[in-house]
């Protein structure tokens, strides 16, 4: 078989591809867990400035909160407000 000039990045990355499979499989979930699967939840998207988004996603790490309980205790609350 003839090699080509690309054959060995071929072959390093197919090494990386088996890698990553194979670490993915390491962290097993249970099935049907998670918000995307919970029809109690619907996935919105929305507009806001990179470095709002940038020093939210700094501050959510610090506190270890998810984006998604923010946007629904901002939302649930600003509800509660107007009624």
């Amino acid at each position: 078989m003839a090699t080509g000039k690309f054959d060995n990045l071929l072959r390093a990355r197919d090494r990386d591809d088996t890698a990553n499979r194979e670490s993915r499989r390491e962290r097993p979930r249970a099935p049907g867990t998670g918000k995307r699967r919970d029809g109690a939840y619907k996935q919105v998207s929305a507009y806001i400035r990179k470095e709002t988004h940038h020093q939210v996603k700094i501050a959510l790490l610090q506190e270890e909160r998810e984006f998604s309980e923010l946007v629904e205790e901002l939302l649930s609350g600003w509800l509660e407000a107007r009624t």
